[in-house]
């Protein structure tokens, strides 16, 4: 039951923190990319105050983190696998939101808003809710999967929960293609390169900033792929159904 609350918790604070943005989105016509960046920032100040000031634990020296969990109050493995029941949690996580916007009347007003607000406007759509509660329930994930990333990892809150899985959110979103479902391939390979990041350079021998350079190169060849697609006359799809194609005379 704690751990059920800890998890609404977390939930509810992402939600309340990100529904800012959507509402700062639609009201004020504040670009979502750099008010959520901003948004974090001011988070991430205030959550290094707490961890520093008021909950700070007195045993933590070097490393300043609060009191740490409980061992009843912790994730732990899935059984069998070296890895916590988070996963399970954001597969699931996944899925639902995938059913969400593609199989409820909410995603789809929620399509047509985002493809074009005007175009919703006009069909009698309440914009200003949507985008307010899409942007409150993204901030309920990221919550949650924050409360994840202390009771399944960490045991503690401290200054390394903000290690940029922002930016790394924000690479797989793309590569995926906004799909959901997609999500959770693209997601689990970034995931296994960047877990393999330690094994790369004492293995290879190679600097720290390898796991940064590999996910680089994959987001370059993903843009220019997507960028010639369709230009190049060996990719574009369209010449396939052509007959002078057929007929070898490209």
């Amino acid at each position: 039951l704690v751990i059920l609350l800890m998890g609404v918790g977390g939930a509810a604070a992402g939600g309340i923190w990100i529904g800012v943005v959507g509402a700062l989105r639609h009201y004020r016509a504040v670009n979502e990319t750099i008010s959520s960046l901003l948004m974090a920032y001011i988070a991430i100040a205030l959550m290094n105050h707490l961890v520093e000031g008021p909950l700070r634990d007195p045993a933590s020296l070097n490393k300043p983190s609060t009191q740490p969990l409980a061992d009843i109050y912790r994730i732990g493995n899935i059984p069998g696998m070296e890895v916590h029941w988070g996963l399970v949690v954001g597969i699931l996580a996944c899925v639902l939101s995938w059913l969400l916007i593609e199989k409820t009347r909410w995603g789809f007003a929620a399509r047509i808003a985002g493809g074009n607000v005007r175009a919703a406007q006009v069909q009698g759509l309440a914009v200003g809710p949507l985008i307010v509660g899409f942007a409150a329930l993204a901030g309920g994930f990221a919550g949650l999967a924050g409360m994840l990333e202390v009771a399944a990892v960490q045991g503690s809150a401290n200054g390394s929960l903000a290690a940029g899985y922002g930016y790394t959110g924000i690479l797989v979103a793309f590569l995926a293609r906004h799909n959901p479902l997609a999500i959770i391939p693209v997601a689990i390979l970034l995931g296994g390169i960047d877990a393999s990041g330690g094994l790369i350079q004492r293995r290879m021998d190679l600097p720290d900033a390898t796991v940064l350079v590999l996910q680089g190169m994959l987001f370059i060849v993903i843009l220019f792929s997507e960028t010639f697609y369709g230009r190049l006359k060996l990719f574009n799809p369209d010449l396939w159904q052509r007959p002078h194609f057929l007929k070898g005379n490209v």
